[in-house]
C-alpha cells in the first residue's frame, strides 16, 4: 500500500529519498514524519500548529497531565530520576540554575509556550514561580485555551515581543520553527535577558543547516493534522551566532539521538540530535 500511495518511495525494503508527504490531512502519514531536505521554508497548505486538531491535542495533553493517577505520577518520577542519572534530564523541565533564578523571582518569557504546558510542569514540580513573572508568546488559540486554565497573575499571554525586559527566555521545542531563527539574537538584545534555555531543537554536526517539512501527527490524535517547516541547525553555525552576540554556550545534558526520524534524508543529513543548551550573556 505504501509503495503505491507514495509513488514508489518504498523500494526493496529501503526508503528512497522523497521530498514531500503526499498524505492528505485527516489520513495516516507514514513514519518517519520528516521530509526534505530543502534550502528554505516551503509552501504548506495547512499549518499543523494553527489547526483545530492541534488544539484538541493540547486539550487532551492537559487533561492527561491534570488527571494522572498517583501510580502514573510515581512511574513518571522514577523515569525522570533514571534520566537524571544518565545526564538526560533535570529535577524539573529546566536546568537547576534556571530553576533557582525562577524561584528567586526572575521574569520569564516562554516563546512558543503554547497554552502553558511548561509553566504547568514547573508548578507540578513545585517550582516557586512568582506572581506576574511568567509570560507566554504564542498564537491566539493557545492563549484562549490557556486563559481557561490559568489566572492572569499566573501567566500573561502575549501576541508580540514585549517592550518590557526579561531575565530568562525559554525556547522549548520552538527555535527550529522560527523561519529566521538567527533574528532571535537581536530579540534577546532588546529583551535584555541574562539567560536563554533551548531544548528539543534538532542539531547536527558535520553538515550545513538545512530545512525540512514535518507531517504533524500528534500522539493523541494519530492522523495527519497539517505540516510545519523547521530548521535542522548546524551546531557549529549556532555556536558561531552565539559568539557573535556574546553568549556563552553550555551543554547541560547529554545529546539525545534523533536520527531515526530523518531516515528518508541523504546520509550526511541524518545524524540529527537534541541537545539541551543554556546560554549566558557575557560582557559586550
Amino acid at each position: 500500500m505504501a509503495a503505491t500511495r507514495f509513488d514508489g518511495s518504498l523500494q526493496s525494503g529501503n526508503l528512497k529519498v522523497e521530498n514531500r508527504d503526499k498524505t492528505s490531512v485527516g489520513e495516516i502519514s507514514p513514519k518517519p514524519y520528516f521530509w526534505g531536505p530543502f534550502d528554505k521554508f516551503q509552501a504548506i497548505s495547512q499549518s499543523g500548529f494553527s489547526s483545530d486538531d492541534w488544539l484538541l491535542h493540547c486539550e487532551n495533553y492537559y487533561r492527561a497531565m491534570r488527571d494522572a493517577t498517583p501510580a502514573a505520577r510515581l512511574v513518571k518520577k522514577f523515569k525522570k530520576i533514571a534520566k537524571r542519572i544518565i545526564g538526560r534530564d533535570f529535577r524539573t523541565i529546566v536546568p537547576s540554575r534556571i530553576e533557582k533564578e525562577i524561584s528567586h523571582g526572575a521574569r520569564v518569557l516562554d516563546i512558543g509556550g503554547g497554552w502553558g504546558d511548561n509553566f504547568f510542569q514547573l508548578k507540578m514540580d513545585k517550582v516557586n514561580v512568582h506572581a506576574g513573572a511568567y509570560c507566554i508568546l504564542d498564537n491566539e488559540k493557545q492563549a484562549t485555551f490557556g486563559k481557561t486554565i490559568f489566572s492572569p497573575t499566573e501567566i500573561n499571554f502575549l501576541n508580540e515581543i514585549p517592550a518590557t525586559p526579561f531575565d530568562i527566555v525559554l525556547l522549548i521545542a520552538t527555535m527550529q520553527y522560527i523561519e529566521d531563527w538567527k533574528s532571535l539574537f537581536s530579540t534577546f538584545d532588546k529583551l535584555g535577558n541574562k539567560y536563554v534555555y533551548i531544548a528539543r531543537t534538532p542539531f547536527l554536526d558535520g553538515a550545513p543547516s538545512f530545512c525540512a517539512v514535518r507531517s504533524m501527527t500528534p500522539s493523541t490524535v494519530t492522523h495527519k493534522i497539517g505540516e510545519e517547516n523547521l530548521h535542522i541547525i548546524s551546531f557549529a553555525e549556532f555556536e558561531k551566532m552565539c559568539a557573535a552576540h556574546n553568549w556563552r554556550v553550555e551543554k547541560v545534558s547529554r545529546r539525545q539521538n534523533y536520527s531515526k526520524h530523518f531516515a528518508r534524508l541523504p546520509k550526511n543529513q541524518r545524524d540529527v540530535y537534541y541537545q539541551c543548551v543554556m546560554l549566558e550573556k557575557t560582557s559586550d
